[in-house]
């Protein structure tokens, strides 16, 4: 016997959840359908046609953040505005994903919402993760007002600590974080020459004299300023950011303080910084003195580089939904450049992080290659294999 689809398995059918937040619901998705006029709505992976349906107004302006959570099966979850299926847009596009502190089903869209305002909330299953995985279970559905970030003031900075790698020649920070809600104090300086409106703040001390690059990867349109000093009307600026918006390269004191501001590239159209979430990264390398010996150097003889230096890949953001990927590396030499190549792309001169856009459905291959200043070129390059799922065509069942 064939079992009931769940009740709101059509959007027309959509369960109401208004109320004051949070909003906290369970159901389920199991033997629901997808309708005739379902669309994907641009979800990041492809969806198994298995959708529910629920609806949310907001009583205030806020940021909020919807969930699934919880959910025993891997979700799909979009959120939109407007009345008819054929009418809906989405909100916030590329601001979905899995939450830091979510289960392995879970997904997240965190956006402003507007009094008033209805938005229509869909979730699915996912068939994208191999090997298959379950596309039907229990729904745990969550609507609560987002916080602002704990490091939103330059007091309240966030310490971060480099861990350190390869004998103390290279330091590594990692750490997730997001600026949704964040604000700007009064005086506080436009990082990079940019208005933004949606900083926070980092401390970090250096633990070692070397060159450090300080990176923001995620969706949010960053700017960052490094800095010198103990308080917002004493900071001075110790970096220029490059062109590349979400990277500043610095030189580095052992022992020095610097305080880290990422804020997101104000948005005219918008009225508005860019928010979302980031990951918060530093790598620092330490250059190695030379070795000493008994040889006076005024008549020690002239020996060549001849040994090649070896290329690391330290780390990959893969964004499906964007078709974007960028990749952070270093060689075992501080003095050099790189070569980067991606499928059968010219091979071609390149510096850390490399980003590739509008990138094509299907499996693809990044090379990168370290060339030391004496040209000694890596035998072996770094590689990144990577691939992005065929986008999803418009299903409909008759």
């Amino acid at each position: 016997m064939a079992l009931a689809a769940p009740a709101n398995d059509e959007f027309a059918n959509r369960i109401d959840l208004s109320g004051p937040l949070p909003v906290e619901e369970t159901g389920t998705n199991v033997a629901a359908t997808q309708q005739v006029g379902e669309q994907p709505h641009e979800f990041l992976y492809e969806p198994a046609e298995h959708s529910v349906w629920f609806s949310w107004e907001a009583e205030d302006t806020e940021w909020v953040t919807v969930s699934t959570c919880g959910s025993d099966f891997d979700t799909l979850l979009g959120v939109y505005s407007g009345s008819s299926l054929s009418l809906l847009e989405k909100v916030v596009p590329g601001k979905e994903g899995t939450r830091f502190d979510c289960g392995p089903g879970g997904q997240q869209v965190t956006f402003r919402a507007l009094a008033g305002t209805s938005y229509e909330i869909r979730v699915d299953g996912d068939l994208s993760p191999q090997p298959p995985a379950a596309t039907e279970g229990s729904i745990a559905l969550e609507i609560a007002s987002t916080p602002a970030p704990a490091n939103d003031d330059f007091a309240d900075a966030q310490t971060v600590t480099a861990e350190s790698l390869e004998g103390g020649t290279f330091h590594r920070v990692d750490v997730p974080g997001f600026n949704w809600n964040a604000t700007k104090e009064l005086g506080e300086p436009a990082h990079a020459d940019d208005q933004g409106g949606a900083s926070i703040w980092y401390s970090w001390t250096a633990p070692a004299s070397g060159e450090a690059s300080v990176v923001v990867s995620g969706a949010l349109e960053a700017v960052l300023g490094v800095y010198t000093g103990t308080s917002l009307s004493e900071l001075t600026p110790v970096a220029t950011p490059t062109s590349f918006s979400g990277e500043v390269n610095v030189h580095v004191t052992a022992g020095t303080a610097y305080r880290i501001a990422v804020d997101g590239m104000f948005d005219g159209g918008a009225g508005m910084a860019s928010m979302g979430r980031i990951t918060f990264l530093i790598y620092l390398t330490v250059p190695q003195p030379y070795l000493q010996t008994s040889i006076p150097f005024a008549s020690a003889p002239s020996v060549a580089d001849q040994a090649a230096p070896e290329t690391m890949i330290v780390r990959r953001d893969v964004r499906p939904g964007r078709r974007r990927a960028t990749f952070a590396f270093r060689s075992s030499e501080t003095a050099g450049t790189f070569l980067c190549k991606l499928d059968a792309r010219k091979l071609s001169s390149c510096a850390p992080p490399k980003a590739y856009f509008g990138l094509a459905s299907g499996s693809h291959v990044f090379k990168v290659r370290a060339v030391d200043a004496a040209g000694n070129a890596d035998p072996t390059p770094a590689a990144a294999r990577f691939t992005f799922p065929a986008a999803p065509k418009p299903r409909s069942r008759h």
